[in-house]
Formats: C-alpha cells, sequence, structure tokens
C-alpha cells in the first residue's frame, strides 16, 4: 500500500511525537521510514541516535531526506513527489487564534494539508501516541458532500489492505429530525455501505445525534480506542485558502485518535 512514511523532523517534542505511529504505520505496510530535515543541524551522532529510535519504533529501515532548498513542509512535499507509494505523518500543534479565534496552525502542517499530493497521516495535540498507532477499526466521516464522499477510495484501501473494519459515521443535530427522524441521512449511509461493501464485507455505518459534527465524532473515538479517523480536509462548507474545514479542525483539536485525511480534488 505505502512504500514510505514520510515524517519530519526538527528537533521539537511534537516532531518526536509522529515517529511512533508513523513506524507502526510503516511496519504494517511493509515500508520504510523516511526522515525529512532541512538544517546542517543534523550531524552523524543526532542522525545516528534518531535512526536508532526510529527502527526501534517501526521494525523496519529509515533513511533519511535532507533539504537545504525548501522550508521543512515543502521539503515533505517534494520527498513525497520523489519517493514511490508515500504517505506524509505529520504532528499537528496549534495556538490560540486571538480576536479571530480561530486557532492558528503553524505554516509547516498548513502547507502539507493544503499542497499534498498524497493523504496525509495527522498526530493532533491530544491524540493518544502511547500505544503508537493501534488499528482494528477506520472511521470515516461524511456529510453527504462531494468533497467529504472522496476520501473513500483511500479508506477502502486502507480497509482491504490493513484489514480494518470500516465505519461510515455521520452526524445530525440532536433533536433536529422532525417527523422523519433522519431517514434521509440514514438512507445516504446506507447507500453508502451498499457501494463499497463489495471491497470491504465489514462495513457498517453510525448516524450519531450531537451538538454539532465535531462533538459528534470526538465522543464516538473515545469510545474507539484501536480507530483511526479518515476525513476529507474539507467538506460542505469548507474554504480552498484554509487547510482544514471547520468540522475537520474541530475534530483535529479534541480528538484522541490518529486522523488520515485527503485532500478533494475540485
Amino acid at each position: 500500500m505505502y512504500a514510505n512514511v514520510i515524517v519530519p523532523f526538527d528537533g521539537t517534542l511534537p516532531a518526536r511525537a509522529v515517529l511512533a505511529p508513523a513506524g507502526d504505520l510503516a511496519w504494517h505496510c511493509d515500508a520504510r521510514v523516511v526522515i525529512v530535515n532541512n538544517t546542517e543541524a543534523s550531524d552523524k551522532a543526532s542522525k545516528a541516535a534518531l535512526k536508532s529510535r526510529a527502527m526501534s519504533m517501526s521494525g523496519s529501515d529509515v533513511d533519511f531526506w535532507v533539504d537545504l532548498d525548501h522550508d521543512l513542509g515543502r521539503a515533505l512535499i517534494e520527498a513525497a513527489r520523489h519517493r514511490a507509494d508515500p504517505i506524509i505523518a505529520i504532528p499537528i500543534r496549534t495556538k490560540p487564534g486571538g480576536l479571530r479565534r480561530r486557532p492558528v496552525m503553524a505554516a509547516m502542517p498548513a502547507q502539507v494539508l493544503l499542497e499534498s499530493p498524497v493523504p496525509v497521516l495527522v498526530i493532533g495535540p491530544k491524540t493518544d501516541v502511547t500505544r503508537g498507532l493501534p488499528m482494528t477499526e477506520l472511521v470515516v466521516a461524511l456529510d453527504g458532500s462531494p468533497e467529504s464522499e472522496q476520501v473513500l477510495p483511500v479508506a477502502v484501501q486502507w480497509a482491504r489492505e490493513l484489514k480494518l473494519d470500516l465505519i461510515l459515521v455521520g452526524v445530525v443535530r440532536a433533536g433536529g429530525g422532525g417527523a422523519g427522524g433522519h431517514e434521509g441521512e440514514r438512507r445516504y449511509l446506507e447507500e453508502r455501505v451498499a457501494a463499497v461493501g463489495a471491497e470491504v464485507p465489514r462495513t457498517s455505518f453510525e448516524l450519531l445525534e450531537a451538538p454539532d459534527p465535531a462533538t459528534g465524532l470526538c465522543r464516538f473515538l473515545a469510545d474507539h480506542e484501536d480507530a483511526v479517523i479518515a476525513m476529507s480536509t474539507h467538506g460542505r462548507s469548507g474554504l480552498d485558502d484554509h487547510p482544514l474545514g471547520s468540522v475537520a479542525q474541530g475534530v483535529l483539536l479534541e480528538s484522541p485518535r490518529a486522523m488520515l485525511f485527503v485532500r478533494p480534488t475540485r
């Protein structure tokens, strides 16, 4: 499925946190961990120590990609373009948004999410990485938009090749179903289950009621300790100039699970 799991390293604690889940994914795929650095500060001793740690986490081969011509975000994207069957894995920490209220994402992950030509595995600020990347389920967030559905081919590939249960999840506002009881949303999910069931027989759906989609998804994930959540970077209301739509960002800030993002094409 993947031959290269590409991760950044700039010496920070968040960068170290991504090594365990990236290593687990590499082990599942029989892939190589590619550590990307864009400084000359990576002396031989530092590289040796980091390589030893990454290999102990992943049990797989580790390589380095040093790119002195680009910033770290661009270096990750360039590495993905020049490596076979790649996926990028990054940590994300956000800062308070001040008067704008919307939390501010650092330049590196924002650039990767906006421009990456391949899927991106994200370790958020509340992601539990103590067990690496435990995976028995892949939760796919859908909102009925064509953009959100573009994650489905990647999710099906993950579920099929990594032997995961596939759970398609929609969220509706609590108490807002009226006489129909959200029958339209339920039928939509049933149709999507039928569409992918031939490739992934262990596919099911959940229609959640919650005050908002991000809250519903995070509550659901709290009860699924061995899950990864997959979603499009933008759904129904996403804007092209923001790295994530409002729901995706809300889940990212609170999710205890790793997130798989796919950038939709328009």
